[in-house]
């Protein structure tokens, strides 16, 4: 009987053990400065003015100022609404692990139609459009995205862009 005993506070002690170890590396925050582990909701939604995309000027055969820089930690699919009043490319940016670098821009879909438009990207799934031409074939994991038009038209318009991230 008292074998027993020692075995399971043994077993307890290297349990607590166990559990007690910790890691020095910071959480991943999101657009709030909150950390995404353990997450309250399965998406997060950035808004117009969390990405400075609100009818953002298209210029004439130009580009837009590319959207503000967002974490893709953990993310596991994503889907951009686009919607510009000129017909446009959509390109992303992806960044090194800094997240502040640009590792390379792509054109992700060309002649996006004038209007509400989704482009979807994901970890495994092939990216996918309701409009356009998909171009390159981007998927998660990256350390952080961001988004512009270009305008392949001589008229100006606007662009305003969402974003929804899901874990």
């Amino acid at each position: 009987m008292s074998r027993i005993i020692l075995i399971s506070v043994m077993a307890a002690a290297v349990t607590l053990f166990a559990l007690a170890q910790s890691t020095n590396i910071p959480p991943d925050i999101d657009k709030s400065g909150r950390t995404i582990t353990p997450r309250p909701q399965p998406h997060l939604i950035y808004s117009p003015a969390d990405l400075a995309h609100n009818a953002v000027t298209l210029p004439a055969s130009g580009t837009t100022s590319a959207s503000a820089v967002v974490n893709m930690s953990a993310v596991t699919k994503s889907t951009l609404f686009v919607n510009c009043t000129q017909i446009a490319n959509v390109q992303v940016n992806t960044y090194k692990e800094d997240g502040a670098t640009i590792d390379g821009t792509y054109a992700l879909v060309t002649n996006l139609p004038v209007g509400p438009q989704q482009i979807y990207i994901a970890s495994e799934l092939a990216p996918n459009t309701t409009g356009g031409t998909l171009s390159v074939s981007v998927r998660l994991p990256q350390r952080a995205l961001s988004f512009q038009e270009v305008n392949t038209t001589a008229s100006a318009g606007t662009c305003t862009d969402r974003f929804v991230v899901g874990y």
